[in-house]
């Protein structure tokens, strides 16, 4: 792999907490070349091993002599919460130095804590775990990731998981009240307050709905849709390339409820989205184009002659869709 590759990768990983962060050309660069997408995970892994050990790291590294100066203030590289100035510039043989440093105080340091990782509104992060899994947390969703193995995970919002086969690990994710077991393979997640989606793109999950006794196995192809508040769940055909769309900012649905495309609505608009009681169960089957986001809620209204009222008492711009677009 070329030290101009490594370069990227590690701008890519740099900016991705930027406000103006171009998502786009980042999926570009992401999918012209396996190596890119293989740096940039590697990328990810190290920044977070660095993240966790920071305190380890800060003892190692030799005392450093301060001189009063009269720029303003900067942040301090150690107690910076994510990142570390190496990224900034002239840092890769500092970084190729830390990912071969970093392994060796790891295996003397207790089991790793617990690691969140959230997304705002309109953005996307890929997530690198020490078993090769990648997992793309999609916009305003929160991830969490515990176990010595990094096996056990919660999931708020949306993401999608590849994660290879290990016979000696299942995986178990917790989502949308629901429990889903990954024997290795490439699916989706959606959820809210009332309703979750899980799309099967490649392998097989096991996905044990809450208050049941059995697991159900989803395959390749295949989606469940899980309405939370009646525990009631449909299964049904889904076209396994469409899977994920949302990184290539197309949001593809397959007869899901209208409450869970508003809730996906409301993580690209930047306002809160709900579908009311007299539409929320209609089912929606389309391809929306995300863009800045400002967009979609009137094009959801379009397609499915619904009115859009603004919530009364809310300041937050929140909308509410009806019956009767008119």
């Amino acid at each position: 792999m070329t030290e101009t590759i490594i370069d990227r990768a590690i701008a890519w990983h740099s900016a991705q907490d930027d406000a103006d962060f171009d998502w786009d050309g980042f999926t570009l660069w992401l999918e012209a070349d396996p190596a890119h997408r293989l740096a940039f995970d590697e990328i990810a892994l190290l920044d977070d091993r660095i993240a966790d050990h920071r305190p380890t790291l800060a003892a190692l590294l030799p005392p450093i002599e301060v001189v009063p100066v009269a720029f303003p203030a900067m942040e301090d590289p150690v107690a910076s919460p994510r990142r570390w100035s190496l990224w900034a510039g002239g840092g890769i043989a500092a970084a190729m130095a830390l990912a071969v440093a970093v392994p060796t105080f790891l295996s003397l340091s207790p089991a790793p804590s617990a690691a969140d990782y959230r997304t705002g509104a309109g953005q996307s992060r890929t997530i690198a775990l020490k078993d090769g899994s990648r997992i793309t947390l999609a916009a305003s969703s929160h991830l969490r990731v515990e176990g010595e193995g990094q096996d056990k995970l919660a999931l708020e919002g949306g993401a999608l998981f590849d994660i290879p086969h290990r016979p000696d690990r299942t995986m178990t994710i917790r989502a949308g009240g629901q429990e889903i077991s990954d024997i290795g393979t490439r699916f989706d997640i959606l959820a809210d307050t009332r309703t979750m989606r899980v799309a099967v793109a490649e392998g097989v999950i096991a996905l044990k709905p809450a208050g049941a006794d059995n697991a159900v196995r989803l395959s390749a192809g295949r989606q469940m849709v899980i309405d939370r508040t009646t525990h009631q769940g449909e299964i049904s055909a889904v076209a396994p390339a469409a899977i994920g769309s949302w990184r290539q900012g197309r949001l593809v649905y397959e007869g899901v409820p209208l409450s869970l495309v508003a809730s996906d609505i409301s993580r690209y608009a930047g306002v809160l989205v709900r579908a009311g009681a007299d539409v929320a169960g209609r089912r929606f089957s389309g391809v929306l184009i995300v863009g800045d986001g400002s967009g979609l809620v009137g094009e959801v209204a379009q397609l499915m002659d619904l009115r859009i009222v603004r919530e009364a008492g809310r300041q937050d711009g929140a909308v509410l869709l009806r019956a009767g677009g008119g």
